[in-house]
């Protein structure tokens, strides 16, 4: 098949895109992985199955969600549709500010705003919970070590250094 470049147009570089969208989908499986290991990591540390996605509908439904089951598909869905936008955030934002290659640094960064952000919610939303010494270390290691640093990893390594140069991503301006 052969592409036309129609009159007054300039011809298009037709791998750009495909990579562009190649990043938003390696972000979209980045924020399903880390939406899975931040779970795990608290159903572990004692966080009650299935309260969490009740928990998360409240910041919607409010607390009627904390006492009816049927709220836990839609925690589940916001819980995966939040996650998701995050390592969305974070592919548009470290491609932009040239760090998808140092995901470590980049991720622990990422999992702070991530958390910060998170508990500006739940407090704006009015469910925040009492914080505790236990509570603390659990939300900045589920945060920092289970979300930030696999999303920033799984975004940074799975793009080639081929796109990276491709899309202009990762090189100083000027070079």
């Amino acid at each position: 098949m052969t592409s036309q470049i129609h009159p007054g147009h300039a011809a298009r570089e037709p791998f750009a895109h495909s990579d562009a969208g190649r990043l938003a989908g390696r972000a979209v499986v980045a924020g399903i992985i880390g939406g899975i290991l931040i779970d795990v990591f608290l159903f572990f540390t004692g966080a009650p199955f299935p309260g969490v996605y009740q928990f998360i509908a409240s910041t919607v439904v409010g607390k009627e969600a904390l006492a009816s089951p049927s709220y836990i598909w839609l925690g589940v869905a916001m819980h995966f549709a939040v996650s998701i936008a995050w390592a969305l955030i974070y592919a548009l934002v470290a491609s932009r500010l040239h760090v998808l290659h140092r995901y470590l640094v980049a991720g622990l960064v990422f999992g702070v705003v991530v958390m910060v952000v998170m508990e500006i919610v739940q407090m704006v939303a009015g469910i925040a919970q009492p914080i505790t010494t236990k509570s603390a270390i659990i939300t900045i290691i589920s945060h920092i070590v289970f979300f930030g640093l696999p999303v920033a990893w799984f975004v940074g390594r799975s793009v080639r250094p081929s796109v990276i140069a491709t899309l202009g991503l990762n090189t100083p301006k000027g070079e």
